[in-house]
């Protein structure tokens, strides 16, 4: 929502300031849309986690850790947004999540799991293309 507001800054801002209905709702100070940006920022790798997740009712591991190595490296490497808050929220993935890089029997099954998965992308991939043409 952050988002759409950012997008819409004008709009909201001209009818906020035209509009006698509103009256009583302040505009945001130039601080406050700052932080706004900084926080779309900070948060968009958390929402791009939680769509890829989203995609299967029930995601497997092969998905889960390289995600979670996603979104380290996405939060390591975030230049802009809250720097305060990127700390925090990196902190909190290593305190609940950095232990599955230690086990290198899960890494492992990561990884033959991703080979089995586009293993078997290629195959349907391959039936589905010659039934069709």
């Amino acid at each position: 929502m952050l988002e759409r507001l950012l997008e819409q800054r004008d709009a909201v801002c001209h009818a906020l300031a035209s509009s006698s209905c509103t009256r009583g709702v302040e505009n945001l100070t130039p601080d406050q849309w700052t932080t706004a940006a900084q926080l779309t920022s900070t948060l968009r790798p958390f929402v791009e986690i939680t769509q890829l997740l989203s995609m299967t009712s029930y995601p497997p591991l092969s998905l889960i850790i390289p995600a979670v190595n996603g979104l380290r490296h996405g939060l390591c490497e975030l230049t802009g947004g809250h720097d305060g808050l990127r700390d925090v929220l990196l902190r909190l993935v290593d305190e609940n999540f950095g232990d599955i890089f230690d086990n290198d029997e899960l890494c492992a099954a990561t990884v033959v799991g991703l080979l089995i998965c586009c293993c078997l992308s290629s195959q349907l991939w391959c039936m589905v293309h010659k039934h069709f043409t």
